[in-house]
């Protein structure tokens, strides 16, 4: 029986097909490690290591590609507030690679825990900042970019299908903009976002890097699409991440990789739904969240979780 997978874009099952025969190249969105993972987060990883391991078992030679996000991951995915890594820095009096490298260690304690194997490929983004640079600029060369306010942003209105993965037009995107995030005065449209952090934000960001546009930082969404295609080339098979990472996240990836390429990106895209905790999803931000180590301290095994 051939294998079926729920793809995002469109809504619909679709067999299985690898680009090529035999072989699957997959990426899953890995955690920014700022924190704990909690048990809503690891769902994501369970969800990648039983696909990883079906296709295995299936006869599949796996790619496995994840990456680490050690910087440019704001406290709103939309290009607002803080540098996560560097706001958990301050607060646990560390460096941010220090923080990096304590709660990537605790992130793989937990999939270790839960016999989640290992990606074939680990990348940390502080490690890949000239595959990101170079990425920017083939987006610059194709005129998807502006510059304003010091920082590179991306103009989703160059990429006709942007918002296809979230099954949302663009115009309707302009229309409802105020309602989903925070208006940018440096953006021409509020759906812009940025590629790369020169002036603004730059104050108490700790890592900068020299760039054609300035010393500054990598924004979120590029991270993912350079690392991905470094590993995994230009047009790969499945794509994975949390149904949060649709309307913006993904969403932006797609109009920066396809906008660089000038070609499809991924087949496949699937998303895990989120774990509620007291019909709430479990969330960071509200505190109200539960991690590995505390499940095993009320008595339940990792195997009761998995």
């Amino acid at each position: 029986m051939p294998l079926q997978l729920f793809n995002t874009m469109g809504r619909k099952l679709e067999t299985f097909t690898p680009i090529t025969p035999g072989k699957v190249s997959f990426y899953g969105c890995g955690p920014t490690v700022y924190n704990y993972a909690h048990i809503g987060n690891l769902r994501a990883y369970v969800f990648q290591d039983i696909l990883a391991r079906t296709l295995r078992f299936l006869g599949y030679k796996v790619t496995h590609v994840m990456n680490i996000t050690d910087v440019g991951h704001l406290t709103g995915d939309d290009d607002g507030g803080e540098d996560k890594m560097v706001k958990s820095a301050r607060e646990k009096g560390r460096s941010v690679l220090e923080t990096a490298d304590f709660y990537m260690q605790a992130f793989f304690r937990d999939t270790d825990q839960l016999n989640i194997l290992r990606p074939d490929i680990v990348c940390r983004a502080t490690e890949h900042i000239p595959d990101m640079i170079a990425l920017i600029r083939r987006i610059e060369a194709n005129g998807h970019t502006y510059q304003a306010g010091g920082n590179l942003y991306y103009d989703v209105t160059s990429f006709p299908s942007y918002g296809e993965l979230a099954g949302l037009r663009l115009s309707d995107l302009k229309a409802g903009a105020s309602d989903r995030i925070d208006v940018d005065p440096n953006k021409r449209n509020p759906f812009d976002f940025v590629l790369w952090f020169t002036k603004s934000k730059f104050e108490n960001q700790a890592l900068v890097w020299d760039s054609p546009w300035g010393k500054g930082y990598p924004g979120w969404h590029i991270e993912c699409s350079a690392m991905s295609m470094k590993y995994l080339g230009e047009h790969f098979d499945i794509h994975t991440g949390g149904i949060d990472h649709i309307p913006v996240h993904h969403t932006n990836e797609i109009a920066q990789s396809e906008g660089a390429t000038g070609k499809k990106w991924v087949n496949y895209w699937l998303h895990n739904e989120f774990l509620v905790l007291n019909k709430e999803k479990m969330s960071k931000s509200s505190g109200d969240f539960l991690t590995l180590g505390k499940l095993l301290e009320k008595g339940y095994e990792s195997s009761d979780y998995r």
